[in-house]
């Protein structure tokens, strides 16, 4: 069976069988046959990229695909309740980001509901943002104007901490399903993580229909902290989901570790796939890491970015997967942060 962290990429050939001829002979043809299909589908990390020019500072937290080379943007601290709207341009080779642009901000002058994450549905030409503040999904038009619908979001989500609530939000038109979590446990499932209590976040991984209404729930556990000791601050928790065509799910796992003195500070990012259709409702997922990396600030190095939105791009010329993603800068922090994207590439 597979453990719930198995990496993505298979097992190693066990140690007793290497002495035997025969076994040797078959092991290493199935090593071979293994390993070249591997080679060809190895995960590319596309360097991340700012353009301070051409988008404002902002406090992204969710993007989505709306197609071509249009994006939309969720901001937890916008002004107003509403949406950015952004020309993205990829290399449709290898899905580096050539461009960046924020064009327009949609809203129709609510109030900002802490608005994390947003998806786009085709067939309806709308927007649903989730709003940690509120713990509501709601359906925007293109303008940012409110349609009066919403996700049925259980009661038990309302359990959620300060700051901890629905965080991630994702749709995908082949399955039809909408998916959110918490980026922290609910109050009624358990203690939260801290630098101290190096635990993992339990979370609820919820779908729904087209018809707003929810489907199956799932457990989805978090790792634990990576960081060394229990000095600084440490923040760790879900902030992205990104639905695949085939009903897997790309979880965004983060962890952002603050040095006391702010130097060494880093952002750890794990990235796993979940299949729920291959496994029970109330069952534990099974995840098999994708990729991890880790951004930071030194004394000589100030890639630190807090990647909070994750969405499904568009296929590159060869047939690979682009995934995109977007970090919350907090309004470009004391002139040290900054806005960035990147973009990975899967088979």
């Amino acid at each position: 069976m597979l453990s719930h962290t198995e990496p993505i990429y298979g097992k190693g050939i066990p140690s007793s069988s290497q002495h035997h001829p025969m076994r040797r002979y078959v092991l290493l043809t199935l090593l071979l046959s293994v390993m070249i299909p591997l080679a060809a589908q190895q995960v590319t990390l596309n360097k991340q990229r700012h353009f301070k020019k051409y988008v404002p500072a902002g406090n992204y937290s969710g993007i989505t695909w709306l197609g071509d080379h249009r994006y939309a943007v969720a901001n937890d601290k916008s002004p107003t309740a509403g949406f950015h709207l952004m020309t993205i341009r990829l290399n449709p080779a290898t899905g580096a980001i050539q461009e960046v642009r924020a064009d327009s901000f949609m809203t129709h002058h609510l109030p900002n509901r802490d608005e994390e994450d947003i998806c786009f549905v085709p067939h309806t030409h709308t927007v649903f943002v989730c709003g940690e503040q509120d713990q509501q999904i709601v359906e925007y038009d293109m303008s940012g104007k409110p349609t009066g619908r919403k996700l049925s979001v259980p009661e038990v989500f309302m359990s959620s901490h300060s700051n901890g609530g629905l965080e991630s939000l994702t749709y995908n038109a082949i399955t039809h399903l909408f998916w959110t979590t918490t980026e922290n446990t609910l109050k009624t499932d358990g203690a939260l993580p801290t630098i101290q209590r190096k635990t993992s976040n339990r979370l609820r991984l919820q779908s729904f229909g087209d018809d707003l209404m929810p489907r199956h729930q799932y457990w989805y556990q978090t790792d634990s902290s990576v960081v060394k000791g229990t000095k600084g601050v440490s923040t760790l928790g879900v902030s992205g989901l990104a639905a695949l065509d085939d009903g897997r799910i790309i979880v965004l796992e983060r962890e952002i570790w603050r040095s006391p003195r702010k130097i060494g500070s880093f952002v750890n990012v794990k990235l796993y796939i979940v299949d729920p259709s291959s496994q029970q409702p109330g069952d534990i997922l099974h995840k098999q890491l994708l990729t991890e990396f880790r951004t930071k600030i030194n004394l000589t190095k100030r890639s630190f970015a807090n990647y909070e939105g994750i969405c499904v791009g568009p296929k590159l010329n060869d047939g690979r997967q682009t995934i995109l993603l977007v970090a919350d800068s907090q309004n470009r922090y004391k002139g040290i942060l900054k806005d960035w994207f990147k973009t990975l590439v899967i088979p």
